[in-house]
Formats: structure tokens, C-alpha cells, sequence
């Protein structure tokens, strides 16, 4: 490190910072670059305050450094520069002209280029440059002499100022340019004529500058003239020579140069020049395709000045120009550059400029290039011609019709990418009245041709693509939205629009673009017929096109049937037909103007409803039926044959529209037959009924349908008409179809065989909905005669599913039909039998698992309105019915439909659920028809029994389904049957039903089990009925089972054991005695129920009925008690298990006492069949207490363990515990006992001989291996200790599960749940089991401190134990004691402390630790018990800081959170002669490497501030001023808890200082768990220590310093920071206290510390040192 003499350096301050500068110049080129850049930017922080002592150490550094590297210099250079920008107003012309002398030597030092070296060096000439131009520019000058090539960074540096200082150059640039033009001759290396070249661009562009604002300028005079005939003669070398080069960099900077030169330059001479100059600038594009922007500035620069002076020369390059200005137009960017895009906007300018004069020939040229193949090609002529629509102004006008006959070549374009390019040329045209002229009307055509663009399916949208990919799906929302905005937004475009937009309505080809049409149509309808606008009316002779008012009215009333679909065209299409009413029937326009706002509110609610949490399902049905109603209406209103006989013509003509919209076309078909319906025309009617059947789609179900109820429909006012019409169909083997336009369906149908056969199925749904629709009076007729006769034979020879869909729909409607109720008169239905056998026949062959189709749902309504007529099935018919449909029905997956089609993927999922809810429904209402057509108890018992199999079952669903059609069909018996009042019955299956039902009560499925609940309340009003009580009568107990129905919606286990214990009791009291017997012979079947909780639920109730009427059942006990084992062997459910033990219970009873032996030799773990018996023993309170004595003597007795060599280890010495097998066993024992609820009497009567047991086999166990049984005598050989065989058992869970047992049993849940799931297995650990014993002990006082004392007596025993784990288990728990015990009891408090007292000199360091953090809990016994046991504790825990064998510091630790206890509770007068010893005792520990240590060192150091007041205020003042320095170090320690015992002590001992501002920061900044911004606090509170303690300010940054050599980098950093702050805050006539020399010296060298953050904490210091 080199610090310059005084009398070397004129800049010097005489300071300190005058070495911290040359410090940080000297490590600025550091190794490390993040210390490179800190150290930089200090000595730029301190050069900002001190510019000219750093500017002129840096000059000098550098000056007396000549062999410094050559990276080394470059940071000086750039700090000086940036020195240079900030503070130039205070640097001396002198230092100015010295640094201008130092960056001009540096930078022409080297003849080499040198970039970075010569750039930084530039650098510090420009920044100067700013305020001394006159200075620079003299340097530059010198070493700028004509004749000799001056060096490469003059001048760049002479170009680089000119830009950043025009005014100041502009005077030196005549002299400048005559020096250097006849230099350019001599340039012959690239660099330096690129050089020349970089620099007259900008003198060029400096002059610009310098005439744009010359109303600023210092001379107003000057013009751009002036330099003309220099920048002539540079052009002729930079145009003739240069440009020529094979360098592209050289070239691109000469085409810079020249386009701002082009500006310059004599008009004469540019006029001569361009026809050279321009093909030379194109012949550069094909030399540089990568880099073409800067030619296209220098074209457009050169353009410019060309047309703004008119220059003839330009016509002659015009074809070459546009030529390759539109290749460059053509160039798409793949990444989106930046420059890219800048390049096309230039060319864009370009073209604007040329267009000027040569408008037409660059039309007529962007025009021919549309029929190009290339899409590119056309995408950017249309780009192009957008842009000269919009920018070109009015006098582009003129070519309107040019334009738009040639853009209609692009109306038959087929890419997206061109399409999308042509949409925004359209927009372009709109806005600038285009449109209005001829061929407009294809433009819109267009855009509406883009609207109509199919969706894309999933596979098209998961293709890859390019970049600039444009899918279908976003075209044609662009162009829906172009298309709305002229609507809207242009107002001359309503000429071009209305009334030709209705065009489009009725067109096949723009069939999807339908919705946007009325959309937009609607709005400029309504705007005109708002306005009563001129136009409004419609002249249909002079717009031939536009669809008749009969067209229009039927293509708008079948659109609107679907009102949801293509984007929501429904509102569209109506308020479309409201707008147009007087235009299509004036008769009608009052209706339409009344419903259609009705209609509108009827859609926006069901969208809200939709929306909602509330909102009904959408029924289309419903709207078709509001269109139809309004259909009606319109014709009554028309009132007129003929317009009605037209509107039906008109929709006749339109069926073709909608061959690919199935769903449309049906409701086609339903407007068709209301409009035949009021016909009176024969011939009209039969020509327009077969033309429907002719162009039916008969593999369409919507297709089917539709043309079916337009059959019916015509039927109710001609109904022999219609069957004639039917009977010709059916007599024709093809069906032929009419002629004219539908001869092509003929030949498609001739030619598919199977469409007959779909055919059958249209003409069966036909004869149903006339059955369906027809007069009463008439149908009867006709049913037998006719449809009957059409109907049977298919029945047997329907084949495919179609068909039979169509056949059973057919059935079901007829059987609507003939109903009494339809009829209005008594009928019985001869075919029903028939018809029926029928429909089973057709389930029965189709798929159990998948619906494919709905025909199952149809077969379930067919056979369910079969059942409804007369006469009454047989017994075997309703048998076969039931099982048929059950196994169908029931057994179908939640996911069973498939074969959806044409369907995306959500409305797939929704057909599918309500398909499957639909057959669910048709099945129970099925049900309930069968019950109702017999309300007996044996019809409803013959139900159940089909019911059975599927109540159990082990599917959820299957029985979620089977519990809900119970449900209903109970709920049907009780509302429908009729019971006599006062006359008392039978109701002969009640037990049978209820045990069938009583398993679900406790089904995993919440559903099932309120079903469950809900049925059998059901059935118990029922019984009541029997019993010939009234309806109206309330039963109490009967009655509150609908409490248990919510009940049992809860989960917990426990809350429906309640509920079934409930149910348990209502039917212990509401069974008849003939129903007990057959009620728990299905209970028995309950018991093996597949789902536990069912099966348990049975045991439940069978337990309850027992006890509650036992009497009744006494000869089946002695059966039950001889059954046990095999029960409890088959019985898979545990719960189940233990409700049949505790049926036995009291019968064996007597028998526990005489099998406790043996249960005690079972093997371990014991079997769930063993500890089920310990549990039913610990149930009764005498056994319980003869088991526990037993227990606890054995555990008293035995040996927890042996130790034996192991057989692991070669060292013989080296030994293992195992575990004792009696031992175990009785804790195993223990633990069953303990979970009987009755034994809790009994064992808080032996509470403390239990605990203290359990806890010390809790202590026993640590480390302990389990015991071996051997098997076998080779296992025993080769592992005689069972190390390697898999153990069953841990010794130390046994125990621990004993004494969580105990604490369960003891009730103390408090106790128990102050260990977490960790904390227990804690206790399994050596290590942590004296914090696991720690936390159970101090719940134990708070919570059961009625039992502490005699537990501690219990627990002295074991204080001698021969176990180290029983020791230490026993030590931890009464060292968490003596602070309880001091507050209770005095006397407790010297029994423990003698306890503690005496293992202090126990063999295991670890007792001994325990020990003393035992003594240290006594600060919680009182004030008196801790007056009176200070001397002992504080002299123990002096010597236990002081323990030799204590390397971990453990027991240091201990005595040191002791120490801060104890002096928390403990007179001065007890600590004032070894309070300063305590504080000299722990001061070490501050910087011990375990952070545990140093955090209880600060916390203890914190609490001495305790005894600051009085005699000991002014010795323990100095030790706060001794670590003050340590403490605020730490404060940013790497260990967080360190961190904020540091707050913790910090906060005390500022209580206790005498300065309130610091203290106001410690209890504001240093909260315990908020984040301390460390650099900010230490420099805030270097201000407060410098104003509140002057004195100490020398002692605290020498202590400061004297952690620059500590251990952790951390440290050393935060001292640097403490001591930059400290310093760098000291006032300057505060600054002779300080050791200077010594302290800047330090934090030189901390610069050169090995850890990189320290030397840049240490750099950050320095830069705050500039006033030293």
C-alpha cells in the first residue's frame, strides 16, 4: 500500500482519508468483482464529498503506477469519470487541465486499441468535456495535427463530445473538419475510417441539433450551409472509397454517417449524387440481410431530404427502390426483435415518403403484388397499404376505387395470417369512407364470411405453430368484433350495412355467422325504426336479396329456439324480430312488442338463475313451449290462410338450412306442425307431412322426434288424415320420398339399406304422439284398428338400438294415451301383458354396466305407465319386473354412460349425470307404482325382499341406491295406505324390516344413514297406525327420532355410537314381543354386515335390547356365551368384537381372576382378543384392583433389564440391555387396563404408586432392546441375543404407552396433551428425555396438584436407583417441581432441594446437569424460599460453571439459565459481592462457537442489569460500557437466537443507562421477533453514542477494532460497520479524541481480509471517513 507524500500531492488534505483513498485506488481491481464493484462505488461515495483530493489521488496514483494492470487502471478511469459527471461544478480548471493531460496520456498511451483501458480514459474526457470543451478540445487538437493520423480514440472522443456537447464543439468543427478531411486519405486500416466515420455522423447530426434549436444556440447565425462544402467533400470519400470496404461493420458506418450527411449536403450536388447514392444503398441490403435497419435509416434519411427538395433523379431508381423496400417489408422477425420491428416501421416511412410523388406507380405496384402466392408477400403489401390509408391524408383520396377493385382479389384469400392482415385494411377503409364506394359490399361480405369460420376441434389446437399463427377461433372473434365497431362506432357505414345485412341471415354458407348478424342487424333496426328513419322500411322490389318477410319471420323463429348456443344468439334473434316487426307483419307488431321484452326477461333471468347458488336448471322445453305459444298467437293475430300457408312454405323450403343442425331442424319440424294444425288445406297438409317424413334424418333422435310431435301436432285437428298419411309411409318399402329439391335424400336413402329399418322407428314415435295428441273421442277408434296394428310387429323384430328406443317411447306414450285419466273414462288396456313381456325381454338383453343410450330410462317409464292401467299383474310378473330392473339399474357406475357424441367434454359430463339421475328415477318411481297397486304389508314385504341383497351390499352406490328407493316406497305406504282408528292390527313384518334397516343406521355414507333413520321412524308410525292410533296423534318417543336424523349426519365415531344407542332404547320400547325373536334373528345377520360401522351398529342395538329386555331372551344367553370364540372369529369389524364381549360380560364376570396368569404368558404384542379381555377386566372395579395390585407388585420387584456383551463388537466390554419378557408384559397389561373407563376410580385410589412405576419403567426402558423368542435352536446358535431378528415389540413404546395410558385413564387431558406426537417420542430418547419428563412434570402441578406430594414420595426410592436412565428420568421430574412445590409447601421445597443436593456428585454428567437446572427452577418457589436457599443454589451454580468434565458446556448452560432465574427473584445484597464475578465469569461465553451458550450468556448479562441501582450501579455501569461494543455486534450474529437474546439484553440494560435516547431506540427498534434493519440501527445509534457518551467514543471503536481478528466474518464485518458508522458520525471538532492513525490503519488492512464481505463492509466504512 503506497501513500503519497505530501509534498507530492497538491490535491492533499493532510487527513486520514488521504491513505482510505489511495486504500480503496489500491483495491479496486480486487479479486472478487462483487468487492470490486463495493469498493468502487465507495471511493465514488467519497469522491462525491472530496472531488479533488480523490480525483487528484487518482491522478497521481496512476501517474507514479505506470506498470499498474491494465484492469487496475480501468476502475480508476471509470470512478474518475463518474466523479467527473457528478461533481463537475466543483472540480478547479487546474485539476480539470490535469486530469484532461492524464485521460489524454492514458488514452494514447498505447498505438494499440485497448477498448476498455482507452473507452475509460475517453470516458473522463467527455464528462469533463461538459464544462471544459474549450480545455479537451485544445488537448485533442494537440494531438489532432494535419498530416499525421491521430490516434483511434481521439477521434472517437472528438465525436463523442460533439454529441454530448453540441454548442461547445460546434465552434471547433470548421477547424476540426479541415484538419480531418484531408486525414481521411490517409485512414487505411478499418478501424480508423469506421472511426472517421462513427464521428462525422455525429458532427453531422451535432450541426442538425445545433440548427433545430438555434433559438438556443449561442450563435444564431450559423446555418447548416456552412459546413456544406466540407460535408460534400467528406461524402466523396466516405461514398467513392469507403463504402466499397469488405468490412460490414466499416460499411454500416459509413451508411449512418451518409444519411445524416444527406441532410448537409449541396442540393446540386445531392440531386448529382442520388441515383449513385441510392443504388448503392440497395445494393447493401443484399450484403447485410442480418442488419438491415441502419441502411433503411439511411434510406429514409436520404428519401426525405430527396422528396423534400423534389429530386428528378429518384423516378429513375423508383422500381429498384420499391423493389427491395418491399423485400425488406416482406422480412417477419421469428424472436420479435426489437430492431426488427423498428426496420419495418422505417420501411413503412419509407414508402410514405415515396408515395408522395409517385402515388400511383407505388400502388399500382403494392396491388400487383396481392396475386403473389407468397404469404408473406401479400401480408405485407396489405400492411403497407393500411399504412398509406391512414398516414397519407387526403390526398390518397382520389384512388379509392383503385384500391378497392384491387383488394377484391384478396375476398377469395384462404389463409388465416393474409385474412387477418385484410381485416385491418377493411377497418382501415371504413374509417376513411371507402366502403361507400363500389365493391364495399364485399368487404363486409367478407368479414361476415370470417364469422362464419367453423370452430377448431381439441386435435387442431394442440398442433404446434409458428409464432405468428392465427387460429380460426381468434380470426373469427376479431372479425365479429370488426364488425360490431363499424356497426356501432362509424356512422357512415349504416349505408353500407342496412338493410343488406339481413342478406346473411337466410344464407346456408354464412349459416354460423348468424348470431353476429342479428346481433348487429337488430342494433341499426332498432336505431331506424327509433329514429322512424326513411330507410326503415324495407323495399323489397328494389332489395332482391333480401329475404321476404315469410323468410325471415321462420328463419328467425327457429334460431331463437336455441337460445344459448353460437354465442348466445337467442337475445340477438329476438330483439332482431321485435325491431323488424312492422317490416315482416304490421298485424302482429303490437304482440311481438308485448312478448318479446318478456321473452328477453325470461332469458336474463335463467342466466341469472344460472349464476346463482339458487338458480333452477334450464328447461328447453319450457322456451319451445313459449315459442310455439307465440307462433299460435302470431297466426291468430295475422289472421290470414294465406300468410300462414306462406310462413309454412317458407319454413318447408328452409329444412335444407339446417341438415347439419339436428336441434334446430327438430323444433323446424314442431313450428311446421302448429302452422298445419291451423291449415284447412288438404293438399297443403299432406304435401308438407311427407315432406317432413322425406327429409328426416332417421338416425337423428332430435330429427325423429321433431317430425313425431309435428305429426301429433297435425293429428288433433286432423287425425284421418295423418293416419292415411301413416299408413302410405308404412305400406312403401323404401319410403319414397317427394320429388323436386329433396331427389337427392331419395338416392342417398335408396342406397342405405339400414335407414329403412331407422325409418320403422320415425313411423312408430309418429303413431305414438298422434295416439298422444289425437281427440279422446277418436283415439279409442283408431288405437286398435291402426296404431296398435303398426305398433306389435315390430315389437318382436326390433333388432338395433334405435328401433327399440323408438318402440319403447312409442309404448310409453300410448300408455299415456289410454289412461283414464287422458281418456276421461274407465279403460282397460287389453295389449299391457304383451307390451310388458316386451320390455323385460329388451332389458334383459342389454348391457348390466354402461347405459349406451337412454332406452333404459324409456323401458322404465314405458313399464312404469303399463303398471299404472288395468287389469292387475300376477305375482310372477311383478317378481320379474323387479329383479329385471333392479340388477340393471342398481349395478350401472356412476360413469356408466358412454357413446356421447358430437358433445365437447363438459356438456358430455352433464348428459351423462342427467341420463343416469333420469333411469334412477324412472326405476323408483317403477317402485312405487307396484306398491300402489297393492297397499298390503305382504306387497311391501315382498318388495323388501328384492330389496335385500342390495341393502347389504359392498358397493356404496348399490346401496345408496336400494336405501332410497326403501325410503320411498315406506313414505309411500304410510301416505297412501288407510288405517282404521281404534281398530288395532298386526303389522306382520315390522322386526323383520326394522333389522333389515337398523345395520345402515351406521353406513359409512352420511346419506344412506339418515335414510336409514328416516325409515325406521317411518316404519314405528306405521306400527302406531296398526295399533289404531290417529294420524294427528303424537308420539313422543316415535317422534324425537327425527333429532337423531341429524345427529347422525356427524362423522364421529362417538356421536353415532350415541345415536344408535338411542335407536337401541326407542325399539327396546316400541317392539311388539311376537317381533323381538324375528327382529334379532336379522340383527344376528347384521352382526356380519361387510361394513364395520353397519355391522357394529347392529352389535349396538343388540347389546341395548339385551340389557333392556334380557328377561325375555334368557335360554339364547348359555347358546351365545359357548358361540364366543367362533363369533369373535368371524366378526372382522373391532368395534363389532368388542360390543359381543361386552354382551358376555356379565356372564363371565367371574371367571376374570382365574385367567389373569395366562394372559400374562401370551405372546407380545398381545392379539386383539387379548386385550379386549384386559379391557372388559379393567371394567369392573373389584377385578380392576386386584389386577393393578398384582401388576404393580411384579413391576416393583422385577428387573427391567439385563445387560449382556454384544455380540457385535469385538470389545467384550462393550454391552447391550435387553429387555425383561415379564416386564413387558405387565406394562402391556397395564396399558389395556388403564383404557377401561371404569378403572378410573381405582386407579386415582393407587394414582401415586402407578405414576411413580410407570415413570421410572419409562427411564428403564431408554435404549433397551426387546427380548427374543426363540424358535428354533439353529436361530439360537447364531443369534443367542435376537439382534438381527425382526423385533415386535420396543420396550420403550410398551412404557410409554403405560404411561399414556395412565394419563388417559387418570383423566388428565391436560397432562396428557402437553406432549405433542414429538414430545412423546422424546421419551424413547436418552437425550431428550429430560425435557419430555421436564414438560410432564409442570403439567402435572398445574393440573393435578393434589397429587405432586404424594408422588414425590413415591419417586425418593428411585433417587438410588442402580439404572442411570431411572435416575435421570426421576432427577428431571422433581427439578421441574421445586418452583411448584416452594409456592405450596415449604417443607416439599427441603425435601427436594436435599434430593437434588445429593446427586450433585452422581457419576452421570448428566444427572448432574439436571441437577443444577433443577436448582435454578427454585426462583419459581417464592421469594422466601429463594431468600432462604440463595447462598447454596448461587454457590452451586458457581462451581457448576467451573465442572472440568463439562466439554459441551452443558452444564455451564444450565448454570448460567439458572443463574438468570435466581437473580430474577434474589435480593442485591445476596449477588453484590459476586456480581462483577458473575459478570468477569460469563464475558468468555460471548464468544463461544456454540450459539446456545453465547445466547444464555447475553440473556444472564441482560438480567444483572437488575442490580444496577444502588452500591453496585457504577461497577456494573463499567461492565455495560466493557460489552456494550459485543452486544451490538451480535446483534447481527449468524444464529437467530442469538440475535434476539442480544434485543432481550440490550432492551434491559438501556433501562438502566443514562442516556434516554439510546434507550428510546433499544425498546423501539429491538422487539424480540421484528426484523432490525442492522446497518440503519448502528448508524442512528452511532449519533446517540456520540452525543450522550463523548467520552467513551475512542473506547468503543478500539473495542470495535479489536474484533476485526474474531473468529466469525460476521463479526468482523459488523465491526467495520459499527466503527465507519461511529467515525464516520463524529463531529469533526470531536474528532482529536480519536486514535486516527491506528484506526484508519486497522480498516486498511481489514481491506485485505480474506473473506470477501468483510472487505466490503470494510470499503463501506472507509467511503464514510471523508471529513478525517
Amino acid at each position: 500500500m503506497i501513500i503519497p507524500m505530501p509534498d507530492d500531492e497538491t490535491y492533499s488534505t493532510g487527513g486520514q482519508v488521504d491513505a482510505i483513498a489511495v486504500a480503496l485506488i489500491d483495491g479496486a481491481f480486487d479479486k472478487k468483482l462483487d468487492v470490486r464493484v463495493v469498493v468502487c462505488q465507495s471511493l465514488f461515495k467519497l469522491g462525491k464529498e472530496r472531488p479533488r483530493m480523490v480525483l487528484g489521488s487518482c491522478h497521481s496514483y496512476l501517474h507514479k503506477h505506470p506498470k499498474l494492470p491494465q484492469g487496475h487502471r480501468v476502475e480508476i478511469l471509470n470512478v474518475a469519470e463518474r466523479i467527473c459527471r457528478e461533481s463537475l461544478e466543483q472540480i478547479s480548471r487546474p485539476l480539470a487541465i490535469d486530469l484532461v493531460q492524464l485521460a489524454s496520456a492514458e488514452m494514447t498511451q498505447s498505438k494499440t486499441v485497448l477498448p476498455d483501458w482507452q473507452t475509460a480514459a475517453s470516458g473522463v474526457l467527455v464528462a469533463l468535456g461538459c464544462s471544459f470543451c474549450n480545455e479537451v478540445m485544445e488537448e485533442m487538437l494537440r494531438k489532432f495535427q494535419p498530416g499525421v493520423l491521430p490516434h483511434f480514440f481521439v477521434v472517437q472522443t472528438l465525436g463523442n463530445l460533439a454529441a454530448a456537447n453540441a454548442y461547445g464543439v460546434l465552434p471547433f468543427l470548421k477547424a476540426v473538419l479541415g484538419t480531418l478531411l484531408p486525414m481521411l486519405g490517409l485512414a487505411k486500416q478499418d478501424n480508423m475510417r469506421w472511426v472517421f466515420s462513427s464521428a462525422l455522423a455525429k458532427f453531422s447530426e451535432a450541426i442538425l441539433e445545433y440548427v433545430a434549436n438555434i433559438d438556443m444556440a449561442p450563435d444564431p447565425t450559423v446555418t447548416s450551409t456552412v459546413y456544406a462544402s466540407e460535408i460534400g467533400s467528406a461524402y466523396d470519400v466516405l461514398f467513392t472509397v469507403w463504402l466499397q470496404s469488405k468490412e460490414p461493420k466499416l460499411r454500416m458506418a459509413v451508411v449512418e454517417a451518409l444519411g445524416y450527411m444527406s441532410h448537409l449536403m449541396p442540393r446540386e450536388k445531392l440531386e448529382e449524387q442520388l441515383p449513385k447514392l441510392l443504388s448503392c444503398i440497395l445494393k447493401l441490403y443484399h450484403k447485410h440481410p442480418d442488419n438491415p435497419l441502419p441502411i433503411t435509416q439511411c434510406l429514409a434519411m436520404v428519401l426525405d431530404t430527396a422528396t423534400t427538395d423534389q429530386c428528378t433523379g429518384l423516378e429513375v431508381q423508383l422500381d429498384g427502390l420499391l423493389n427491395l423496400l418491399f423485400t425488406q417489408a416482406c422480412l417477419v422477425s421469428e424472436n420479435g426483435s426489437s430492431a426488427m420491428l423498428k426496420n419495418q416501421n422505417e420501411v413503412l416511412r419509407c414508402f410514405q415518403m415515396l408515395e408522395r410523388g409517385f402515388s400511383d406507380k407505388v400502388l399500382t405496384g403494392l396491388l400487383t403484388r396481392l396475386e403473389s402466392s407468397s404469404e408473406k408477400v401479400r401480408i405485407a403489401a396489405l400492411r403497407i397499404i393500411r399504412h398509406l390509408i391512414n398516414a397519407s391524408g387526403t390526398h390518397f383520396d382520389a384512388k379509392k376505387s383503385l384500391v378497392l377493385s384491387g383488394l377484391r382479389l384478396m375476398l377469395s384469400e384462404t389463409n388465416n395470417k393474409v385474412k387477418k392482415a385484410f381485416a385491418q385494411v377493411i377497418v382501415a377503409l371504413a374509417h376513411h369512407e371507402y366502403l361507400q364506394e363500389e365493391g364495399g359490399g364485399q368487404m363486409i361480405e367478407f368479414l361476415i364470411k370470417q364469422c362464419a369460420l367453423p370452430a377448431e376441434t381439441l386435435q387442431v389446437k394442440k398442433q404446434p405453430s409458428d409464432a405468428e399463427h392465427v387460429s380460426s377461433d381468434s380470426l373469427r372473434a376479431m372479425c365479429e368484433n370488426i364488425l360490431q365497431l363499424l356497426t356501432t362506432t362509424v356512422s357512415d357505414m349504416e349505408a353500407v350495412l342496412w338493410p343488406r345485412l339481413l342478406e346473411y341471415t337466410i344464407s346456408v354458407d354464412y349459416a354460423a355467422a348468424v348470431s353476429v348478424v342479428c346481433k348487429n342487424a337488430a342494433f341499426l333496426s332498432a336505431k331506424k325504426r327509433e329514429e322512424n328513419a326513411e330507410d326503415y322500411e324495407i323495399n323489397y322490389n328494389r332489395f332482391v336479396d333480401i329475404p321476404k318477410p315469410h323468410a325471415l319471420c321462420a328463419r328467425l323463429l327457429v334460431l331463437a329456439a336455441h337460445p344459448r348456443c353460437d354465442r348466445d344468439r337467442g337475445c340477438h334473434v329476438l330483439r332482431l324480430m321485435k325491431a323488424m316487426g312492422p317490416n315482416i307483419n304490421k298485424n302482429t307488431v303490437a304482440l311481438w312488442d308485448t312478448v318479446i321484452p318478456k321473452l328477453l326477461q325470461f332469458l336474463e333471468a335463467a342466466d341469472e338463475a344460472d349464476g346463482g347458488d339458487e338458480g333452477q336448471e334450464w328447461s328447453q322445453k319450457s322456451w319451445e313451449d313459449l315459442l310455439l305459444k307465440l307462433l299460435s298467437k302470431t297466426l291468430d293475430e295475422a289472421d290470414s290462410e294465406d300468410w300462414s300457408c306462406d310462413l309454412g312454405a317458407a319454413l318447408a323450403k328452409q329444412i335444407p338450412l339446417y341438415n347439419e343442425q339436428q336441434a334446430d331442424k327438430n323444433f323446424l319440424y314442431k313450428l311446421l306442425g302448429v302452422v298445419l294444425r291451423r291449415a284447412s288445406t288438404k293438399q297443403f297438409i299432406d304435401s308438407h307431412l311427407e315432406l317432413m317424413f322425406s327429409t328426416t334424418r332417421h338416425s337423428s333422435k332430435l330429427e325423429r322426434e321433431g317430425c313425431a310431435v309435428a305429426f301429433g301436432y297435425c293429428a288433433s285437428t286432423h287425425l284421418e288424415a295423418v293416419i292415411d298419411k301413416l299408413e302410405q309411409l308404412s305400406r312403401s318399402d323404401s319410403h319414397k320420398k317427394s320429388a323436386g329439391i329433396f331427389s337427392r335424400i331419395k338416392e342417398r336413402m335408396e342406397a342405405d339399406v339400414a335407414d329403412v329399418d331407422r325409418s320403422k322407428g320415425t313411423l312408430l314415435l309418429c303413431y305414438s304422439y298422434v295416439a298422444l295428441y289425437a281427440q279422446p273421442e277418436q283415439l279409442l277408434s283408431s288405437l286398435d284398428a291402426h296404431i296398435l296394428r303398426a305398433l306389435l310387429p315390430h315389437c318382436a323384430t326390433a333388432k338395433d338400438a334405435a328401433t327399440r328406443s323408438c318402440l319403447t317411447q312409442a309404448i310409453e306414450l300410448i300408455g299415456r294415451a289410454v289412461h283414464p285419466q287422458h281418456l276421461k273414462l274407465a279403460y282397460e288396456f287389453t295389449a299391457r301383458s304383451t307390451l310388458l313381456q316386451y320390455m323385460l325381454s329388451f332389458s334383459k338383453a342389454e348391457s348390466v354396466k354402461t347405459l349406451c343410450s337412454d332406452v333404459k330410462e324409456l323401458e322404465l317409464r314405458a313399464c312404469t305407465t303399463l303398471v299404472r292401467l288395468d287389469p292387475v299383474m300376477t305375482v310372477e310378473v311383478v317378481s320379474d319386473l323387479m329383479d329385471t330392473f333392479m340388477m340393471a339399474v342398481y349395478t350401472l357406475a356412476a360413469d356408466c354412460v358412454r357413446n356421447r357424441e358430437e358433445e365437447d367434454e363438459e356438456r358430455e359430463k352433464e348428459a351423462k349425470g342427467d341420463l343416469l339421475v333420469r333411469t334412477l328415477n324412472g326405476l323408483a318411481e317403477l317402485l312405487k307404482q307396484l306398491l300402489l297397486k297393492d297397499l298390503s304389508s305382504q306387497n311391501l314385504d315382498n318388495i323388501f325382499k328384492h330389496l335385500e341383497p342390495w341393502l347389504s351390499s359392498t358397493v356404496e352406490l348399490e346401496r345408496h341406491r336400494a336405501m332410497t328407493n326403501a325410503c320411498q316406497l315406506i313414505d309411500c305406504y304410510y301416505d297412501r295406505k288407510e288405517f282404521g282408528i281404534g281398530n288395532a292390527t298386526v303389522f306382520a313384518h315390522l322386526g323383520d324390516h326394522v333389522g333389515l334397516l337398523v345395520p345402515r343406521v351406521a353406513d359409512p355414507s352420511v346419506s344412506i344413514r339418515q335414510l336409514a333413520v328416516t325409515c325406521i321412524q317411518r316404519l314405528l308410525q306405521i306400527q302406531l297406525l296398526y295399533n289404531g292410533h290417529s294420524r294427528d296423534e303424537e308420539d313422543q318417543v316415535v317422534g324425537g327420532i327425527s333429532q337423531l336424523r341429524e345427529r347422525v349426519a356427524q362423522d364421529d365415531p362417538n356421536a353415532l355410537y350415541t345415536v344408535v344407542n338411542d335407536i337401541a332404547k326407542v325399539l327396546s320400547l316400541k317392539l311388539p314381543a311376537d317381533q323381538l325373536d324375528p327382529f334379532l334373528r336379522r340383527l344376528f345377520k347384521g352382526l356380519l354386515d361387510p361394513q364395520d360401522h353397519s355391522s357394529s351398529s347392529a352389535c349396538v342395538v343388540l347389546n341395548g335390547v339385551m340389557r333392556n329386555r334380557g328377561a325375555e331372551l334368557r335360554t339364547q344367553v348359555e347358546s351365545l356365551v359357548s358361540d364366543l370364540h367362533c363369533k369373535l372369529s368371524e366378526i372382522v369389524c373391532t368395534q363389532t368384537r368388542t360390543g359381543t364381549l361386552r354382551c358376555v360380560r356379565t356372564l363371565a364376570n367371574h371367571h376374570l381372576v382365574d385367567v389373569i396368569n395366562c394372559l400374562l404368558k401370551y405372546p407380545l404384542p398381545y392379539d386383539q382378543t387379548v386385550r379386549d379381555c384386559w379391557q372388559v377386566f379393567g371394567a369392573d372395579a373389584g377385578t380392576a384392583q386386584n389386577v393393578l395390585e398384582r401388576l404393580v407388585e411384579m413391576l416393583f420387584r422385577a428387573v427391567p433389564y439385563v445387560e449382556k456383551p454384544d455380540p457385535r463388537e469385538r470389545d467384550k466390554t462393550k454391552t447391550i440391555r435387553i429387555a425383561n419378557q415379564p416386564t413387558l408384559a405387565a406394562l402391556s397389561a397395564l396399558t389395556e387396563v388403564f383404557k377401561a373407563e371404569a378403572c378410573h376410580e381405582t386407579v386415582m385410589y393407587n394414582y401415586a404408586r402407578l405414576f411413580a412405576v410407570v415413570l421410572a419403567s419409562v427411564g428403564a426402558m431408554v435404549d433397551v432392546k426387546p427380548p427374543h423368542e426363540h424358535k428354533d435352536k439353529k436361530d439360537q446358535k447364531w443369534d443367542i441375543l435376537g439382534l438381527n431378528a425382526p423385533s415386535k415389540v420396543e420396550p420403550s413404546v410398551v412404557a410409554v404407552d403405560a404411561l399414556k395410558g395412565f394419563l388417559n385413564c387418570t383423566r388428565a387431558a391436560a397432562v396428557y396433551e402437553a406432549s405433542t406426537n414429538e414430545g412423546w417420542l422424546k421419551f424413547s430418547s436418552r437425550t431428550d428425555l429430560p425435557d419430555a419428563v421436564s414438560v410432564l412434570a409442570r403439567s402435572m402441578a398445574q393440573n393435578v396438584p393434589g397429587k405432586v406430594s404424594v408422588v414425590i414420595t413415591s419417586l425418593n426410592p428411585f433417587l438410588g436407583s442402580l439404572y442411570d436412565t431411572q435416575r435421570i428420568a426421576v432427577i428431571a421430574f422433581l427439578g421441574e417441581l421445586i418452583g411448584y412445590c416452594g409456592r405450596v409447601d415449604g417443607t416439599l421445597t427441603e425435601t427436594l432441594m436435599n434430593s437434588l443436593m445429593t446427586r450433585l456428585v452422581d457419576s452421570s454428567q448428566a444427572v448432574r446437569m439436571l441437577c443444577i437446572r433443577g436448582l435454578g427452577n427454585v426462583a419459581g418457589a417464592g421469594r422466601e424460599q429463594v431468600q432462604k436457599y440463595s447462598t447454596t443454589i448461587l454457590s452451586a451454580m458457581m462451581a457448576g460453571m467451573d465442572d472440568r468434565e463439562d466439554k459441551e458446556d452443558d452444564i455451564t448452560l444450565a448454570a448460567m439459565s439458572g443463574l438468570s432465574k435466581i437473580l430474577a427473584a434474589v435480593d442485591e445484597s445476596h449477588v453484590r459481592g459476586i456480581l462483577i464475578n458473575i459478570a468477569l465469569r460469563i464475558r468468555p461465553c460471548f464468544e463461544k462457537e456454540r450459539p446456545e451458550v453465547r445466547s444464555e450468556a447475553f440473556r444472564l448479562f441482560g438480567n444483572l442489569s437488575r442490580f444496577s441501582d444502588g452500591p453496585s450501579r457504577a461497577p456494573f455501569l463499567e461492565q455495560v460500557h466493557a460489552n456494550l461494543v459485543t452486544l451490538l455486534l451480535h446483534l447481527n450474529d449468524s444464529d437467530e437466537q442469538v440475535i434476539k437474546a442480544c434485543k432481550y439484553a440490550l432492551r434491559l440494560l438501556g433501562a438502566r443507562a443514562s442516556s434516554s435516547a439510546m434507550n428510546d431506540m433499544f425498546q423501539k427498534h429491538l422487539l424480540h421477533d421484528a426484523h432490525l434493519h442492522y446497518g440503519e440501527f448502528v448508524n442512528d445509534l452511532a449519533k446517540v453514542l456520540i452525543c450522550d457518551f463523548p467520552d467513551k467514543i475512542n473506547f468503543y471503536v478500539m473495542g470495535g477494532i479489536s474484533f476485526f481478528k474474531s473468529f466469525c466474518p460476521v463479526i468482523r464485518s459488523n465491526a467495520a460497520m459499527l466503527t465507519g458508522f461511529l467515525l464516520g458520525n463524529l463531529p469533526k471538532e470531536k474528532q482529536h479524541s480519536i486514535s486516527k492513525e491506528h484506526i484508519c490503519g486497522a480498516l486498511i488492512l481489514l481491506l485485505k481480509d480474506s473473506d470477501s464481505a468483510v472487505r466490503i463492509k470494510a470499503a463501506e466504512a472507509m467511503s464514510l471517513l471523508y471529513t478525517y
